[in-house]
């Protein structure tokens, strides 16, 4: 599956590397990353090729879960616990990092999940059990990754970072007027079988 955005010129690379998975990522993440449209603007600010094997899609779901069970029964008993978890998360922007974004858009919560993993896995004030978790869960994420690259400075969106940006996000609201802003209008950021397979309304409304 493609997204929207992606040139072309990818078929070629799709075509040429029909026995070398990693080297089509690869080709295919050059080429997205290189194109111009309007003679300046990328189509992506990030972008990655996935596998999505079953196994490694059961292992990163496996392990995101058990992270996310983690954290909301460190939220749900321990106030302090609760406010490091919000911290970590806080200081990973979602997808939407432009001045112009109103706070009712999508995507302001669906931060890079490796990103908020290796905050987590970092944090002194946690348990070693729930930065253990956090780690085999980056891990398990890392490992879905075949070839990636991303834009330190994306034009359309003022410039912004998405240096973090490495891989899959996650929807992790903080409030919850960000938990789904626009289901009302057809999208939603949680209504997907990864989402209830990990836990992540137990999360969401232990933390926002």
């Amino acid at each position: 599956m493609l997204a929207p955005g992606v040139p072309s010129t990818v078929a070629h690379d799709i075509a040429s590397h029909e026995n070398d998975s990693v080297g089509m990522a690869k080709s295919i993440v050059r080429d997205v990353m290189q194109t111009k449209y309007f003679g300046a603007i990328p189509p992506a600010a990030a972008f990655d090729v996935i596998d999505c094997t079953p196994d490694k899609i059961k292992t990163a779901e496996g392990s995101i879960k058990a992270l996310n069970d983690g954290l909301a029964n460190a939220a749900s008993s321990d106030r302090n616990a609760r406010s490091a978890i919000r911290d970590d998360i806080g200081v990973i922007d979602g997808m939407v990092r432009f001045s112009a974004s109103t706070p009712d858009m999508p995507w302001h919560s669906d931060r890079p999940a490796m990103a908020v993993y290796d905050t987590i896995a970092s944090d002194g004030r946690l348990s070693g059990e729930l930065r253990s978790k956090a780690r085999a869960a980056e891990g398990a994420v890392s490992g879905l990754v075949v070839a990636h690259r991303e834009s330190d400075g994306f034009l359309p969106f003022d410039g912004s970072d998405y240096s973090d940006a490495v891989g899959p996000t996650v929807h992790l609201p903080l409030s919850q007027k960000q938990i789904d802003p626009w289901r009302q209008k057809g999208i939603s950021e949680t209504d997907n079988a990864f989402y209830r397979a990990v836990d992540g309304d137990r999360l969401t409304h232990a933390i926002a």
